[in-house]
Order: structure tokens, then sequence, then C-alpha cells
């Protein structure tokens, strides 16, 4: 993201300049911005090339997992089977709660035939796992409205729990022998499906931005429970996952054979067609649910990469004003539709 000199004094030029970097932003969808000049001052869209090796994109582990959640979640709904091959590029809004969208390269593994891939994914909070798809097409099939610059984070969850935790996530059950409610996934049905593992690592990445992609190679699915809904698509669905393998973790004790618990639920707003995806560790009634600073070792090039990666991030010009982000960009695509 280029940057030229607006007078930020001279409030209708500022003004108009932003109007005029969102604008060129949303009729590229968001996704072919790099030559775009931003105005001074503008928290825009930072992108960054991930087929150039001397550039180090921040948080690795997690766009590759949001670029493999878009994959999955357009494999949901044409029956394809998709999988990632690598990543050309991705932009992403510099903030701490971000929307990234990606250019990949996907492959079908029947034909290894290539294809050029756009994902769009939003996170909704911080720290932990929330997240909604908005975009998960290939770059030739093109959409048939223009899409919003940021869209808005969904408001009605249709399968909220009455009982949930302080997260807003079921309590998890006392047991599962509810057949009717409860699928136990058979060990043929885990191995078959790569995107359970993937809801796992989301759910701890998610939480723990810093943990290594060593802990996460070596985790160990337990048993997997499935709970769907009546008469409602299997789509929409809550996942209880047990696990093992993680060294140290915000919840338990600490060590390789701790079995954890993680929650995960799935759902399409059927307003828009976003899949949301929302997780976190599991708790039982009455058991303590608070989480604990939690202190890693690292290598010597972990801890390079991480200073690195926090000083790319690190703003170059004044920051924003304090702002509820949700009515910023609400207020900025009303703004450009009316142009």
């Amino acid at each position: 993201m280029s940057s030229r000199r607006i007078d930020t004094g001279n409030s209708q030029e500022f003004v108009l300049g932003q109007m005029n970097y969102w604008n060129q932003v949303k009729e590229s969808g968001g996704f072919d911005v790099e030559h775009i000049s931003a105005p001074q001052d503008t928290c825009g869209l930072m992108p960054y090339d991930c087929e150039n090796e001397r550039i180090r994109y921040p948080d690795r582990v997690l766009v590759n997992l949001y670029a493999r959640l878009g994959l999955h979640r357009y494999n949901l709904s044409n029956g394809t089977n998709l999988e990632l091959h690598h990543l050309k590029k991705f932009n992403k809004t510099m903030n701490y709660i971000s929307s990234y969208r990606i250019t990949l390269v996907a492959y079908d593994p029947a034909t290894t035939s290539l294809v050029t891939f756009l994902v769009g994914v939003s996170e909704q909070a911080y720290g932990r796992l929330n997240l909604m798809v908005f975009v998960a097409r290939p770059q030739a099939d093109r959409p048939q409205v223009q899409q919003v610059v940021r869209p808005i984070g969904f408001t009605n969850d249709p399968f909220k729990p009455d009982a949930c935790d302080n997260n807003g996530f079921p309590f998890w059950p006392t047991d599962f022998d509810d057949t009717k409610r409860f699928h136990l996934l058979k060990e043929s049905e885990l191995q078959g499906n790569d995107w359970i593992p993937l809801y796992l690592e989301l759910a701890l990445c998610s939480n723990d931005r810093n943990i290594p992609e060593s802990h996460v190679s070596q985790l160990q699915i337990v048993r997997v429970a499935m709970e769907t809904f009546e008469d409602v698509d299997v789509i929409n669905a809550n996942f209880y996952i047990t696990f093992k393998g993680l060294p140290v973790a915000r919840v338990g004790e600490d060590g390789e054979h701790v079995e954890r618990k993680v929650i995960i639920r799935r759902y399409v707003d059927f307003s828009t067609g976003y899949l949301i995806l929302m997780g976190g560790f599991g708790f039982s009634v009455g058991e303590d649910t608070s989480e604990r600073n939690m202190t890693r070792s690292r290598t010597l090039e972990e801890a390079y990469a991480a200073f690195d990666a926090e000083q790319r991030l690190r703003p170059t010009t004044l920051p924003c004003p304090v702002i509820h982000i949700s009515d910023y960009w609400k207020n900025l695509d009303k703004n450009l539709g009316a142009q």
C-alpha cells in the first residue's frame, strides 16, 4: 500500500482523498489493492506478497488456516474437494480485529488441475475463534452483486443455546448417549474429513496466536461428537472435540498427555450466505471457565520472526481516532454507495 501526502488540515481534501481511496478498493473487490495509492493517515488495507520469499508476513499459521477455511466453505456448498496448493497474496485491514482477502492457488487431487481462488474472512473477535467467511469462489467467477468494502458482523444466532458459558458456547454435555441429538464420528470419518483438524487448529490458533507450528502438527484427536439441529441442514452443527498433544495451554494442566476439550459452532447466516465459525475450550456445568496467562519458551528463530512481524505492523503515521469499527464501515459503505 503506497502512500501519498494530503494536507489533513484541509478537512474537505482529506475526506475526498479517503473516499477516493476506498472507492478504488471497493471497485477492486479488496483483492488487488497493492497499486492503489492511499492518502497519508489512512488505516487502509495492508498488502502482502506471499510468493516473495524475502517478505515475512504476520500470522502465517492463521492466514494459511483462513485460506483452507475458505476452500472448505466452497467445498461444502458445491460438493467439491479443492485443497490449498499455495498462497499468492493477501490484504489485511490494520486492526486487531481484521478482515483478510486472500488470493491463493487451489487444486483438485483427482485431476491435479490448478485454479486461482479468492477467500474473504472477517474476524469478529480477538483472542478466540469467531470468524465469518464472506467470499469463497474461483477468481474467474464474478460475483453477481458488488461486494462491500468490509462486511458487517452477524447479529442473529438462530441456534444460540439457552444455557452457555461466558463466551456464549454450550456447556460440555454429561454424555453423548442421545443418538437423535449426537453422532459420534467413527475413525474412518475422522480420517476422511480434514476439516475436523482444521476446526481444532483454528480454535487453538485464534486463542493463542503465538502457538508454534510444531505444537499444532502434533495434535491428536481422541473423539468427536457432532450435534445437529432438528429440521435444519447438517451444515449447521456443534462439534465437541476431545484432543491431546498440546504441551501448554491457557486451560488445564501442562503436558502432551492431557486430554482437552474444544467446542466448535458452525452455521450459515441465511440472510447473507456467510459461513460462521465460532469455537473455544469446552467446559462442563460448574467447571472453572477462566483462562490463565501463559508463558512459552521460544527458539531464537521464533523470537526474531515475532519481532520482525511486530515491527512491520507498527504504524508509521498518526493513529486513527478511536471509533466503533462496525459503525465506521457501515457509514463508509453507505457513503460509497451514494457516489
